[in-house]
């Protein structure tokens, strides 16, 4: 019998995996001298199997919503076992946690104790409370540029990418709960749309918008980023959040949640080519 390892990477979410490697190289970047290549290998390994452990144990507690808000996923559609998913998981955990052992002490601290720590808490505790949860799943997204600068010898060149991915991430993980609101409905999940309501959650992520929209061009006037920054910066991240806060506030307006998470996802990735290129 063979090993069909295709629904274990849709498991491990492979476009969120592209997206945390992908921060840990443009990190590298931030740098005057380059990181040794080891150091930034072993940067993606553990950031990318924590990522795909973590995703599998959501995916874990969240089967039963998932029957009915995601049915094709690995878990409901049956194409992956609970124990699959767990044993999975689990090597995930220890292979990226080695990867932080190996990187020094305060690399293993964050991939142990605040990585691993908050993922498990939020799997457990967090992920139906209304807006906690939103949070700190942001913040997981988000310390990846934190773990990164730290591994490679400077945490302060993370800060001003954390913050900015960590403010969209809040936006998206909320349009995320307004997708899944019906099946969060049904299972009475705490989340901020089942508790607020859609029209107010829909209100709250058009404010955040407001809000980080300005921050954008701030590195930029700062002088920390050139001219490639401001302009895919001002053509692929503020354009496309004017657009999304538009609809956001349009509450009468039937929108489609899922296609507006998946444009915030282009969008990260088109900010994260800014800070690339807005070093050159």
């Amino acid at each position: 019998m063979t090993l069909n390892f295709k629904p274990y990477l849709k498991l491990a979410r492979p476009a969120n995996l592209v997206l945390v490697g992908t921060v840990v190289l443009i990190a590298s970047t931030l740098f005057p001298e380059y990181p040794p290549i080891w150091e930034v290998l072993l940067t993606i390994i553990c950031a990318t199997f924590i990522t795909a452990a973590g995703n599998a144990l959501n995916d874990m507690c969240d089967i039963e919503i998932d029957r009915i808000n995601k049915p094709n996923r690995p878990l409901p559609s049956g194409k992956i076992t609970i124990k699959g998913a767990k044993i999975f998981m689990i090597i995930m955990f220890i292979l990226g946690n080695i990867a932080g052992l190996i990187l020094g002490f305060w690399s293993l601290f964050i991939s142990l104790f605040i990585a691993t720590g908050l993922l498990f808490w939020y799997a457990y505790r967090l992920r139906h409370v209304a807006l906690i949860g939103n949070i700190v799943v942001a913040f997981l997204s988000a310390l990846t540029f934190l773990f990164a600068a730290q591994a490679f010898g400077d945490m302060k060149l993370g800060y001003v990418p954390f913050v900015l991915t960590f403010i969209l991430s809040v936006i998206r993980e909320i349009v995320k709960d307004l997708e899944d609101l019906d099946g969060d409905k049904a299972h009475d999940s705490r989340t901020l749309p089942v508790v607020a309501g859609e029209t107010p959650t829909r209100i709250m992520a058009g404010i955040i918008t407001v809000l980080f929209v300005p921050l954008v061009p701030i590195p930029y006037v700062a002088g920390m980023f050139g001219k490639w920054f401001f302009f895919l910066g001002t053509i692929g991240v503020i354009i496309p959040m004017l657009i999304i806060m538009i609809q956001l506030f349009q509450v009468r307006r039937a929108i489609n949640y899922y296609q507006i998470a998946s444009a915030l996802k282009i969008v990260m990735f088109i900010g994260l080519a800014a800070v690339f290129l807005g070093r050159f």
